[in-house]
């Protein structure tokens, strides 16, 4: 018998699909429906960690790890990672996803020059495809995975990058679509080229992708 659902009298604070600002605001908005205090959350990416900037990560068993920001934890998300299988009940993964980037305002925070210099969009999806395999590993049935994303052009073409990043998870991991998230930039990006061909992309994406518990 399906359980009937009860209208509260006074709502909660709503969580909203779309958000204008930056990733620490749009992650204590998602917080609130996808990490219950207590889990066990391994951030694969964690750079320097502004995904987490308005959250007490004392209420979570928390695993940061970063091939060139945690020394203690200096993981490649491209092998191996060093954890059991089926062990944590979130797991973040924000790769670099510019590619060829050269020299970008947000070096600094991504250090995108330093890991997909000549890079090509099939290796940024690559890397994706290899992160969010290793991700499913050591993901618990039932828990979520948060895959941050944009799409991007390379020689002028369009590439979609969230919808195939969409596909790797639900056709490839049979990973379950849970939520997804848009991120506006406030601040207005630089047009490169005086003859602008297509929209210049001032937003991104998180997925919310759940692994299933048979």
């Amino acid at each position: 018998m399906r359980k009937k659902r009860v209208r509260l009298k006074t709502p909660p604070r709503a969580v909203y699909t779309s958000y204008v600002g930056k990733n620490d605001s749009l992650i204590q908005e998602v917080a609130q429906l996808y990490l219950p205090a207590g889990c066990r959350v391994a951030d694969i990416t964690y750079g320097k960690g502004v995904f987490w900037k308005f959250l007490d990560m004392d209420e979570y068993e928390f695993y940061p790890s970063d091939l060139v920001t945690v020394p203690e934890r200096p993981y490649d998300f491209t092998e191996k990672l060093p954890y059991d299988a089926e062990s944590f009940d979130v797991v973040v993964f924000d790769p670099p996803y510019t590619h060829n980037p050269g020299d970008m305002i947000v070096n600094d925070s991504y250090q995108l020059k330093e890991t997909t210099t000549g890079f090509y969009h099939k290796d940024i999806i690559e890397l994706y495809r290899k992160g969010m395999t290793q991700a499913f590993r050591i993901l618990k049935p039932g828990g979520t995975l948060w895959v941050k994303c944009k799409d991007e052009i390379e020689s002028s073409r369009q590439y979609m990058s969230h919808i195939e990043i969409h596909d790797i998870a639900t056709k490839e991991l049979s990973l379950k679509v849970k939520d997804l998230f848009v991120l506006t930039q406030r601040n207005r990006p630089v047009v490169q080229f005086e003859d602008q061909q297509h929209a210049r992309k001032n937003h991104s994406y998180l997925w919310i992708f759940l692994k299933p518990e048979n």
